[in-house]
């Protein structure tokens, strides 16, 4: 039997991590069922097949599955994935000075949206599809259009499938877009504070 394991997060979809997490969270299983059920999850192994693998072969699976799931991601806001290409929310990263946000340039229901789908992992392949739509234009200098936002409906299935570096590289952006955002809401609020202004 040959079995194919994940090299790195780019081999995992954001599917098979929300399976894990919630195969984490349970308190039911015993090590061995629980190992098992990871090999069914990050490998082409039904349930059955994993009892017929070697002990040898079940752990060195289970050290390659946990070494890509470690290794580090970076950003990156532009992928392909089953021929289509999806670039991520455009003018979503500006924040460089009082007369501009980070919020320039995206609607109020991808604002919602986002604020909504953020905190939950069984949610979100939601906000992936809000924060990454198919481009629909782009140029040799790297700049492109993507698709309108008309909800999540449309994407939300089928970016379960993203790869897991591709999701965490644009948490992990989020993420410190977030902090920064309340750095920068803090330091205004201090300046108008010492002008006397009532916020």
């Amino acid at each position: 039997m040959k079995i194919i394991l994940p090299e790195n997060q780019s081999d995992i979809t954001l599917e098979q991590e929300q399976k894990y997490t919630k195969l984490l969270e349970r308190t039911d299983l015993d090590i061995y069922s629980a190992n098992r059920r990871k090999l069914v999850i990050f490998t082409n192994l039904t349930f059955q097949e994993t009892a017929k693998v070697s002990q040898v072969d079940f752990e060195d699976c289970l050290s390659q599955i946990d070494k890509a799931l470690s290794q580090e991601v970076k950003f990156l806001n532009r992928f392909k994935m089953n021929g289509t290409e999806f670039g991520f929310i455009t003018n979503f990263d500006k924040l460089s000075s009082e007369e501009q946000h980070a919020l320039d340039g995206i609607s109020f229901g991808e604002f919602v949206d986002t604020e909504k789908y953020n905190s939950n992992l069984d949610d979100i392949h939601k906000l992936m599809a809000i924060l990454f739509r198919p481009i629909v234009n782009s140029d040799s200098f790297g700049n492109y259009e993507i698709a309108e936002y008309n909800g999540t409906a449309e994407w939300c299935e089928y970016m379960k499938q993203t790869p897991l570096n591709i999701v965490k590289g644009a948490l992990f952006f989020f993420t410190n877009l977030s902090t920064e955002l309340e750095n920068y809401i803090l330091k205004y609020t201090s300046q108008a504070q010492a002008k006397g202004m009532t916020i």
